[in-house]
């Protein structure tokens, strides 16, 4: 049996009311799905789900990259936290260039790549903080060895001010 139209559109404003919903400039309409739920290709821009795993890891770092990679290939709006956290240094991160918007925090954590490619993210709302006081969080990127670790941020599109952040380095000159 075919749903009638009144079904459709009362399954679509049950969908908006649970999920929470926005329109663009352009008059498009965006569901704001929680979470690990999905991510949404609209006209205008591509939404993925943040986490909130802060310095927890999976199983190995294999793993640990390819749910990185899956997590934000092509995702250019993060609605949640964007935390980057174990990658090894031989790890290709050019997938994250595309994120120009991040909601929660950003957390950069017990890595050892040298160069973070962050060009194009200008802002980050930090609608949460990373240990409720920061919204951005960059630290311990690096081997206890000394030999790699970050050395450059790609944050060079980062606009507004960020009341509240967090920066260490042995690297960074």
């Amino acid at each position: 049996m075919k749903p009638t139209t009144a079904q459709c559109c009362f399954g679509f404003l049950l969908t908006c009311l649970l999920f929470g919903f926005s329109f663009s400039q352009s008059g498009n309409i965006f569901l704001l799905i929680p979470v690990g739920l999905a991510s949404v290709m609209t006209t205008d821009v591509m939404i993925c789900a943040g986490t909130e795993n802060k310095l927890s890891t999976l199983s190995d770092l294999e793993q640990q990259y390819r749910t990185l990679r899956k997590y934000y290939e092509s995702c250019e709006v993060v609605m949640g936290n964007l935390e980057i956290t174990s990658i090894d240094r031989s790890r290709d991160l050019t997938f994250l260039r595309s994120i120009r918007e991040v909601t929660g925090y950003v957390l950069v954590a017990l890595n050892q790549f040298d160069y973070l490619p962050l060009e194009n993210l200008r802002i980050i709302r930090g609608t949460k903080l990373y240990e409720d006081r920061y919204s951005l969080a960059i630290f311990l990127n690096y081997r206890r060895d000394g030999n790699f670790g970050l050395r450059q941020l790609g944050l060079k599109n980062l606009t507004g001010k960020l009341n509240y952040f967090l920066v260490t380095y042995i690297f960074l000159c």
